[in-house]
């Protein structure tokens, strides 16, 4: 018997198909938008609104758990919800926060670390000074939109203080917030705010950029 062998032509190629290939994701995108307008964009604001609201949860709750760190390291025992409501703040004040540029001087620097990190994570610029002369450098070269202070440096219960004053001499001078290991009434001349509390620290420096970057 004689073999018989088939062969099987190439099939033709469809001028169709890059158009065919087409179809599923633009009935995709017509059901999306059908569903936009079905839904309305009001609803679909809301909806990103909840989104952006878990977001800021989330980072708050990692803020709160810093700012809980930092008052635990200055050995201080502060309420949950007054913790809280400082992280809440900071989350929801990106517009102050994002770029200011803070001066901070400390002859101490690791003292202060867990609340640079809160302000940094804010998105706040922080340049570190160790003294007077070192800071008054920094301010000749750039402008601040707020310093932050210790008063006892170097041996000297009121350098902060002299810093304070030598900086009231200038024109236009940013604003000053003393953070200290013991508060004392009444507040030193010149100072915007003074505390010995991370959370009160983030409230005064968000006041102060309130004022400074409105």
């Amino acid at each position: 018997m004689d073999e018989i062998i088939v062969r099987s032509a190439a099939c033709p190629e469809n001028p169709w198909s890059p158009w065919i290939a087409l179809i599923p994701p633009l009935i995709w995108a017509g059901l999306l938008i059908g569903f936009a307008g079905w839904i309305g964009r009001d609803t679909i604001r809301s909806l990103l609104k909840r989104v952006d609201k878990v977001n800021i949860g989330g980072v708050e709750l990692q803020l709160r758990d810093d700012l809980e760190a930092a008052a635990v390291s200055r050995n201080l025992d502060i309420a949950a919800y007054v913790l809280g409501r400082a992280a809440r703040r900071l989350a929801c004040s990106s517009k102050l926060t994002e770029g200011a540029k803070l001066l901070w001087v400390d002859d101490v620097p690791d003292s202060i670390v867990k609340e640079s990190r809160l302000l940094e994570q804010a998105g706040a610029l922080i340049t570190r000074a160790l003294s007077t002369t070192d800071a008054l450098d920094k301010i000749n070269k750039e402008n601040f939109d707020l310093i932050l202070s210790d008063i006892k440096r170097d041996g000297d219960d009121q350098a902060g203080i002299k810093f304070a004053n030598k900086l009231a001499e200038r024109k236009n001078p940013p604003p000053i917030v003393f953070y200290v290991g013991t508060v004392k009434s009444p507040p030193p001349q010149h100072a915007f705010g003074i505390t010995n509390r991370p959370d009160e620290l983030l409230h005064l420096v968000l006041d102060s950029l309130a004022r400074s970057r409105s």
